[in-house]
């Protein structure tokens, strides 16, 4: 008889996309991940299979975390240029001086890992493309309702805000609150 879990595979998984993105993938150590987890090693391998694959599964769940807690006001049906605005606002005020800042793990694991782990990379991969279209319908219906140019060239403006966000990502590690909106008007204003 197979023996009952006594822990919430749910809640443990949240804990090690806590870790993951406070240490990032190669600095995370099975013994921290069982500390923060409150669950033992044989847990975490019958669970997850192994420490690449929890990781995986982190990234999954972190990629829901942020379409709940960021990207709720740009995934709305009618989203405009001034809700993409909010948003890098709004991203730039998670970053104040003083306050650590984890940044994005998806962006920390493309710096980490890069092509290093072709699974990785496609979800990461997956990810960017996620964020690069929706920029891109918002900035058509923005396009559409004249708050941007009617002759703004989409396509290239979504990867350049893909990238944006991507700078902000790392730039909120270091960079003072005034430099970071700096950034973010002008920026903004290239669209515009």
């Amino acid at each position: 008889m197979p023996r009952q879990k006594e822990y919430d595979v749910d809640i443990v998984l949240e804990k090690a996309m806590h870790i993951f993105w406070k240490n990032g993938y190669k600095t995370t150590s099975v013994r921290m991940l069982e500390k923060e987890m409150e669950i033992n090693q044989f847990s975490i391998y019958a669970s997850f299979k192994d420490k690449r694959n929890l990781f995986i599964e982190s990234l999954g769940l972190y990629k829901e975390y942020v379409r709940i807690h960021r990207f709720e006001n740009l995934l709305k049906e009618d989203a405009g240029f001034k809700n993409i605005e909010e948003f890098f606002l709004d991203l730039s005020n998670n970053f104040n001086p003083g306050k650590s800042s984890k940044g994005c793990l998806i962006v920390n694991t493309a710096c980490e890992i890069g092509e290093q782990d072709e699974l990785i990379a496609k979800e990461v991969s997956d990810y960017f493309s996620f964020i690069k279209e929706m920029f891109k319908r918002i900035l058509i219906r923005s396009r559409e309702n004249g708050e941007i140019s009617r002759n703004a060239d989409v396509e290239k403006y979504s990867n350049y805000l893909l990238g944006i966000m991507q700078s902000l990502s790392l730039g909120g590690k270091v960079l003072q609150e005034k430099q970071l909106k700096d950034f973010i008007s002008m920026a903004l204003i290239c669209i515009k």
